[in-house]
């Protein structure tokens, strides 16, 4: 089949986006899981797994005093993941 208009590549992207929301979220996800380490700095090193199910991001650690640093931090993470993602992925953070 062949388009009579011509569309940008945005465009395209905004198109298959709006076809298929599922393939939007998994994107959004395997970006802030990239971030993450970039948005933690020094305590990413002791973080285990980090994972995001239903817009809850759950992080494991191996230490007790990063896991408490990090939850002092969770409204500060969940605002900067999102504002990083440029969208409200991220409803909760839960550190254990």
């Amino acid at each position: 089949m062949k388009r009579s208009e011509t569309l940008d590549f945005r465009q395209a992207l905004s198109n298959l986006w709006d076809e298929d929301p599922d393939m939007y979220e998994q994107l959004l996800v395997h970006r802030a899981l990239e971030y993450l380490p970039e948005l933690l700095g020094k305590l990413h090193q002791w973080v285990r797994e980090a994972r995001i199910d239903e817009g809850v991001l759950r992080i494991r650690t191996s230490s007790p005093i990063a896991r408490q640093e990090l939850n002092l931090q969770l409204n500060t993470l969940r605002q900067q993941l999102n504002t990083y993602l440029h969208a409200e992925l991220i409803r909760l953070v839960q550190v254990y």
